[in-house]
């Protein structure tokens, strides 16, 4: 087996070093025939991912910046629609709470977000913040690998900058437009700039959407799932009060009060058995047996797992089945759910003594409620839910040198502090009947809430000072270091549990636990993290470069023990080549990468002294990333125009173990597990095991043509396909767990007229419907669930000067 394994990586490494040489081997031929890049007919692409504006193709790192337009032009219209337009990016679907994965991070083991999402330059604390959609936007740009020598927090594996657009001085501009589309989808937006006199502009952005669910709830009308209903707006007032210096204010309202998704996956389908013995748990190579309820005293046997609250399915209990159709359920509870994100920035810019002086500064105030259906069936019985509070501010200062020297560099300062008192999150469970529980009253109304829960309060206060500097060493030769010296404090404490009296825990309104007796706890870490890196212009149009980096996530609080755990470190080295080729149609990058993430909390078993061990999460996991992007833009013509997007992953666990749900039955050790731990969760050894969420090939591929109708505008169909190689949704190796190979395809007709202020759009997402599994769950008793992406949807959008 070793052996096998070890040719097995060879063989790996061979194709990613073949594709490597071809991608610098196209380069090199390509320049030998192609001009100066002076005459591209190509948009030159800005981008400030190093802190400084710059010509995309100059930028040493892998990055990806998508325009408004090009946004719009994809239907991309929030961070789940994303990854189709960054190479190597898969974004999970995990309740309310996305999870972008990146070369490998995100996949496992982090303590806190490993792939940010970014506003503005100002990091967002939590990962629903990024669920509000893309609006009045200029571009996002997708950094990939470390930027910790740069950026503020959690740039583990990269990191999302959403950039939108500032009020402009030059002239009154307005915009609106209006979507309409199948599940009764209902969209305005809009945004008005408004010059006053020549220093002051102010900018209005606002929309609001409606959608019906795409999840139908066969058993109750108003709880179906994944619907639309949310309000946004945004204020900005910009003073340019001299030419260098320039002040923009702003804040930003979003609510979401849709029914959105369950806390975990939405599907249940059923029990993994095994094949030849179905009183056996199998979750390697068994079959699904698609009941939620119990078999229990039934005709030919009983079988195992499934929960006693959703019925026994040998007595025909109609809340045991399940309804048939991957976009249907049967539930009875109306979610509860409500998602409130307020915001307010500042940017000052003042360019001095050629240098340029930027400070960014934000505070957030996101409260999330979610309460659903638990037991997923139509039996009155359980709900769960999560609710939490998570204001925030932070700053961010920055100075930049823009005179002309071989030496250009960046000075910064960060501060990020969300130790707010009234910061606290919890898991909420109850009961809408009379149980064994004591929850003696209860109505779907006033629901009785679980005597044992708890509430948690705390937060991080993170300080940093960062610099980076490049040396023009020659012409060509350019050498780049960095360095940033972070600290980290947490503190945490628990509450104490509800009463056992019902009576004291029953209402429509959450709990109010009680902190009494209790103390916080402290922790601190702190880390330097660097970066090396050079890059030479091997001609004018092609510039080749390399850098090695490492990242950084502070520990967090361990739910069993409360104790703070070691943090989670990244070594990341990048090779890559930037080019701009066939007379300057071509734009073509490609990066090469490999990154260690060590210190990622995996389980272990922990000897108590009599014999018995009881399994904890501790640092000591680790995972192997490495692959290959490649990424294009190609004006064919003058009116067809072909972008696409190719990655190569062999992200892996190198030393890893996975507790998943409760597996045990009747005390049989599920089949295809290596331990199980107190609680009765089978554990999985994934030691060599690929990643969750990293498909090893990607491809996506657009092509658009413009038909010019002279006074009549331009009409520009858009055909947009995207391959997925699959991926495992679940971090153990289940069979239930894995999404296969398919192929999407996004179409697009849009009209312009030829002033260019109007236009019209017909749009169809997954035109093949393809079902397309986006995370996979294994609840109490075995019970299996899944979530999925959409499934097809078309609208049609006309708006004027947007």
């Amino acid at each position: 087996m070793k052996n096998n394994k070890f040719q097995n990586l060879i063989s790996k490494k061979s194709v990613i070093a073949l594709a490597v040489a071809n991608v610098f081997t196209a380069q090199a031929v390509f320049a030998e025939e192609a001009p100066s890049a002076e005459d591209s007919n190509i948009e030159t692409i800005t981008v400030t991912s190093a802190k400084r504006t710059q010509n995309i193709q100059e930028v040493p790192i892998a990055v990806t910046s998508v325009s408004g337009d090009e946004l719009g032009d994809m239907q991309i219209t929030d961070i789940l629609s994303l990854e189709k337009a960054i190479p190597g990016l898969t974004v999970s679907s995990f309740g309310n709470n996305p999870r972008a994965v990146m070369r490998g991070a995100g996949a496992a083991g982090t303590t806190d977000i490993a792939v940010p999402i970014y506003h503005n330059n100002m990091y967002l604390p939590s990962s629903g913040q990024a669920l509000a959609g893309y609006l009045d936007v200029e571009r996002v740009e997708a950094l990939r690998g470390p930027q910790g020598t740069l950026f503020g927090r959690n740039t583990f594996g990269g990191l999302i900058n959403v950039i939108t657009k500032k009020p402009e001085l030059d002239e009154f501009d307005f915009g609106a437009a209006v979507t309409g589309g199948d599940y009764d989808l209902q969209k305005v937006e809009g945004f008005v700039n408004i010059p006053l006199g020549d220093k002051v502009a102010v900018r209005i952005t606002a929309a609001d959407e409606q959608r019906d669910p795409y999840v139908e709830n066969v058993n109750n009308p108003n709880g179906g799932l994944k619907d639309s209903d949310y309000s946004y707006a945004r204020a900005q007032v910009l003073f340019q009060i001299t030419d260098d210096l320039s002040v923009n204010l702003g804040t930003s309202y979003w609510k979401d009060t849709g029914n959105g998704n369950l806390n975990w996956a939405y599907k249940s389908l059923g029990i993994p058995l095994d094949k030849d013995d179905p009183t056996k748990i199998n979750p390697i190579d068994g079959f699904l047996d698609p009941r939620m309820g119990v078999y229990s005293g039934c005709a030919d046997g009983d079988r195992a797992g499934g929960r006693s609250q959703a019925g026994n399915i040998c007595n025909g209990d109609e809340f045991a089945d399940i309804v048939n159709g991957d976009f249907k359920i049967d539930y009875d509870y109306t979610p509860d759910r409500e998602l409130e994100d307020t915001a307010i920035f500042v940017n000052v810019s003042w360019d001095v003594a050629n240098h340029n002086i930027n400070l960014n500064a934000a505070a957030f105030e996101y409260e999330s409620r979610n309460i659903m259906d638990a037991e997923y069936s139509g039996n009155p019985a359980w709900i769960d839910g999560t609710y939490g509070t998570r204001n925030s501010h932070q700053a961010d200062l920055t100075i930049t040198s823009t005179h002309d020297s071989k030496l250009q560099y960046t000075l910064g300062a960060y501060l990020f502090d969300d130790t707010d008192s009234d910061n606290k999150s919890a898991y909420i469970f109850g009961s809408l009947e009379e149980s064994w529980y004591a929850y003696a009253g209860a109505t779907p109304e006033t629901p009785s809430w679980a005597y044992w829960n708890t509430e948690g309060f705390g937060g991080t206060k993170s300080t940093a000072l960062y610099g980076q500097a490049t040396y023009s060493l020659t012409d060509k030769l350019n050498l780049t270091a960095g360095l940033r010296f972070t600290e980290d404090e947490r503190e945490w404490t628990s509450s104490n549990g509800l009463p056992w009296d019902a009576s004291l825990r029953l209402g429509p309104e959450l709990p109010t636990f009680d902190y009494t007796g209790k103390e916080k706890e402290y922790g601190k870490d702190d880390h330097t993290d660097y970066l090396l890196g050079a890059d030479y212009q091997l001609t004018e149009d092609v510039m080749i470069y390399g850098t090695f980096s490492t990242a950084y996530i502070a520990g967090a609080v361990d739910n069993a023990t409360h104790k703070f755990l070691d943090p989670q470190e990244n070594e990341a080295f990048e090779l890559g080549v930037k080019s701009t080729l066939l007379d300057g149609s071509l734009r073509l990058n490609g990066a090469f990468y490999t990154g260690t993430h060590e210190g990622l909390t995996t389980t272990a078993f922990i000897e108590q002294g009599d014999g018995v061990a009881v399994a904890t999460q501790i640092p000591g996991g680790s995972i192997d990333a490495q692959g290959l992007e490649v990424e294009g833009y190609w004006d064919v013509t003058e009116n067809l125009v072909v972008d696409f997007g190719i990655s190569y992953d062999m992200s892996e666990y190198d030393e890893f173990n996975v507790a998943t749900g409760n597996l045990v039955w009747n005390g049989e050790q599920p089949i295809g597990t290596d331990e199980v731990d107190a609680n009765g969760n089978g554990v999985f050894v994934m030691d060599g095991k690929d990643t969750p969420y990293t498909p090893d090939v990607t491809v996506g591929l657009g092509i658009s043509y413009t038909f010019d109708l002279g006074d009549m505008g331009t009409v520009v169909p858009h055909v947009f396909s995207y391959y997925n190689s699959g991926y495992e949704t679940n971090r153990a190796p289940v069979f239930f767990g894995e999404q296969d190979a398919y192929t999407k395809f996004d179409v697009a007709v849009k009209w312009q007229s030829a002033g260019g202020d109007w236009t019209a759009k017909f749009w169809m997402n997954n035109a093949t419907d393809e079902l397309i599994t986006t995370y996979t769950e294994i609840l109490s008793r075995a019970r299996v669930a899944q979530d999925y992406a959409s499934p097809r949807t078309w609208g049609v959008r006309v708006g004027y000067n947007f």
